[in-house]
Formats: C-alpha cells, sequence, structure tokens
C-alpha cells in the first residue's frame, strides 16, 4: 500500500476516534476564566473597520473596576481597570466594560488583522494589576484568504534548552472544524494527554481542552469509561498552513488567569531540513473557473542558494520554486516561496507555505494552489 494512502487511513482513523471518544467522556466543562469574558461587537451601520469590545465579569467584591488605560503594541491590545474604593462588601456583582479601542487609543481606525486582548485589573487604589481575561479578535479585512492548517503533528519551538520536551500538537481540519489532541506532561513528569475540538473560519480558534483519564487500557479485559476535565484553554492564531502562535490558559484560584505562550511549526518527518523535504510531484491548481485544469509539476531537482533559500525545479526547468527561509529557525517550512513558470515569464507566490500543500496567488490577484501529490 502507497505510504501517503496509508497515512490518511491512519489521520482519518485517529480522528474518527477522537471524535467518539470525546462523545463518551462524561465532561466536567470550565473555559478559560470563568469569571471574565471578553467579547467584539460590532456597532449597528458601523464602518468595517469600527469595532467595539465587551468585557463581562463577576467581581469578588461590590467594588466592580472602571476602566483605566488602553495601550497597543503590535497585535497586543492591553486593557486595564481598577477598583479604586476601599472596604467594599465581600460579595460578587456582575460587571460590564464597553469600549471602541481605535477611539480610547485615540484612533481614527486600527489596522486591520488578529488582535491578542488581554484585560488585567486590580483590586484596590494601590494592588498591582492582574491578568483576568485572554481573547484573539479576528479584524482581518472582508475577502482575506483563509488559512488551512495542515493536519498532523505540530510541535513547539521555543523550548529553553536544546534538550527541553517540546509540546506536541496532533491537528485534524475537516468540514469547518478544528480537532486538537496536545500532548504534554503533568508536574510530576508523567504524561498527560487533552483533547479539544471548535469551529475554524479562516485564522483563529478557541478550544475548551478536556484533561483525558479513566479509559481502559490496550490489554484490558474490563472495559470503563473515558471522562474528562476541561482544564486548559488553547487560542490559535494560524499565520500559514505550518506555522501558528498559541495561548495556553488555566484560571487560578485566586481568580487571575495564568497565560502561556508558544510558537507552533509543522515540520517535516525528515532527517535533511535543508529543503529536500519539499521534493516531489506537486499539482498547481486555481480556484478560478476559467483556469486551465490542474498542472503536475515534478519538483525533484534541488539546490541550495545560500542560507536562507533553496530551490526545486522539474527535470525540463520549466518550473522553478525558489523558497525562503527565517535564518534564525533553519528546520520551519519556508515563510514564501515564489514559483517561476520559465515557458510563459508567469510567476506565483505562495505567502502560506506547509510540507504537503501552498497557497498564494497569481500576479492578477486569482488564488492558486501547490497540493503535493507523492514525495
Amino acid at each position: 500500500m502507497h505510504a501517503g494512502v496509508s497515512s490518511k487511513r491512519n489521520r482519518r482513523t485517529a480522528a474518527i476516534m477522537l471524535v467518539m471518544l470525546a462523545g463518551s467522556l462524561c465532561v466536567h466543562a470550565a473555559q478559560g476564566n470563568p469569571d471574565f469574558s471578553i467579547k467584539p461587537r460590532v456597532p449597528v451601520n458601523a464602518l468595517p473597520a469600527s469595532w467595539d469590545l465587551t468585557i463581562n465579569g463577576q467581581w469578588p467584591t461590590q467594588c466592580p473596576p472602571t476602566l483605566q488605560t488602553v495601550t497597543l503594541s503590535g497585535a497586543d491590545l492591553r486593557i486595564d481597570a481598577r477598583s479604586v474604593l476601599g472596604l467594599c462588601e465581600r460579595r460578587a456583582m456582575p460587571f460590564s466594560i464597553e469600549l471602541d479601542p481605535a477611539l480610547a487609543l485615540n484612533r481614527s481606525v486600527l489596522s486591520p488583522g488578529v488582535y491578542h486582548v488581554s484585560f488585567y485589573a486590580a483590586d484596590g487604589a494601590q494592588a498591582a494589576p492582574q491578568l483576568r481575561a485572554f481573547s484573539l479578535v479576528d479584524r482581518s479585512p472582508t475577502g482575506a484568504s483563509a488559512i488551512v492548517p495542515e493536519t498532523g503533528f505540530w510541535w513547539s519551538t521555543d523550548a529553553t534548552q536544546a534538550n527541553a520536551d517540546r509540546t506536541v500538537l496532533s491537528i485534524e481540519m475537516q468540514q469547518g472544524q478544528l480537532s486538537t489532541a496536545l500532548m504534554s506532561y503533568d508536574s510530576a513528569g508523567q504524561p498527560v494527554w487533552y483533547f479539544g475540538s471548535a469551529p475554524y473560519a479562516g485564522r483563529i480558534a478557541n478550544l475548551s481542552l478536556l484533561r483525558l483519564a479513566g479509559g481502559s487500557s490496550l490489554f484490558s479485559t474490563v472495559a470503563s469509561q473515558p471522562h474528562g476535565d476541561a482544564v486548559l484553554t488553547l487560542d490559535l492564531q494560524f499565520l500559514s498552513s505550518a506555522h501558528a502562535q498559541a495561548w495556553l490558559s488555566r484560571p487560578r484560584s485566586d481568580g487571575s488567569l495564568q497565560l502561556q505562550q508558544l510558537d507552533l511549526v509543522r515540520l517535516p518527518m525528515a532527517e535533511a531540513t535543508d529543503g529536500q523535504a519539499w521534493q516531489g510531484d506537486w499539482v498547481l491548481v486555481s480556484d478560478a473557473a476559467s483556469d486551465a485544469a490542474p498542472q503536475r509539476i515534478d519538483l525533484n531537482a534541488f539546490q541550495i542558494i545560500d542560507a536562507t533559500h533553496f530551490q526545486l525545479s522539474d527535470a525540463s526547468n520549466s518550473h522553478t520554486l525558489i523558497c525562503s527561509r527565517d535564518a534564525a529557525h533553519p528546520e520551519w517550512p519556508p515563510t514564501t516561496c515564489n514559483l517561476h513558470q520559465n515557458d510563459d515569464g508567469g510567476e506565483v507566490i505562495f505567502e502560506s507555505v506547509a510540507i504537503s500543500r501552498m497557497d498564494g496567488q497569481r500576479r492578477d490577484g486569482a488564488a492558486i494552489h501547490l497540493l503535493r501529490v507523492s514525495q
């Protein structure tokens, strides 16, 4: 049996088993910090670039916080609030803060993109602010192309030591539903597995991860029903089909939120990290109905150009793929690849590059894809 077919069947079987397992779980749900939430709200009759945020929560005293400052650093939007009154009764009460981020920052509009929104609040005039909630808000331009995450194993890339254990995620994308299994270790060094599933709309996803326990061993003669406790929240922002930023969070007993940020990449299962993993047979397809039939391209001639570029071409040299890499992370998938069609002078720029697919557009703006059919 062909290795590619076997791999696809194994992934499909694993996905089905995960869905069946999730459906049979006894679940105790708790997502993010249950006392606080951040939600975007688009005003009625507003321009597409205009948007509001609503922060809802349960404050532990009868003196809820009021908005203090809003700051923006790159895509990181920080909202600070503070409860300034003293001698407040220790009885929880609901509160809500609504704001227009652009107006709070004295700007007419904010640039399109995905924003990482953090809400900090302090309980008292002199108390230090604590992180209470975190959320991703997608304000990408209307009609922006979706990013399709590649199915398979993804690895964290920010281990602090060369021999440190990396976090591993298995990601499966099917019909608008993103499923993730996270494999890591607990505080005692024992392996632990989390599973979650959520809708995915093109750039971001928010998943409540269940910690699975209580199931039967492989050789057990007595079946036992597993259970899952939702103890982590995973926020994902896909930068390309093979590169993502991730935020893992969990509530603390004092009402604050513990947040861990990770960089994730989909790495080739190959010893060579110089670009040879992208050798193989590919098919060039376009979304435009008027375009010609898909074209098969055998990119099997490999050449290193320099420390940050490599080249793949076919036997006739009619197609040349030149890929750019991050010099600080040479094992990562390329950041971009340009396909030169030497027979007609055409060029395709792929800005989302994974192991088995590349997504981009031609100079005329038509969406186009390069899909691997064999290695």
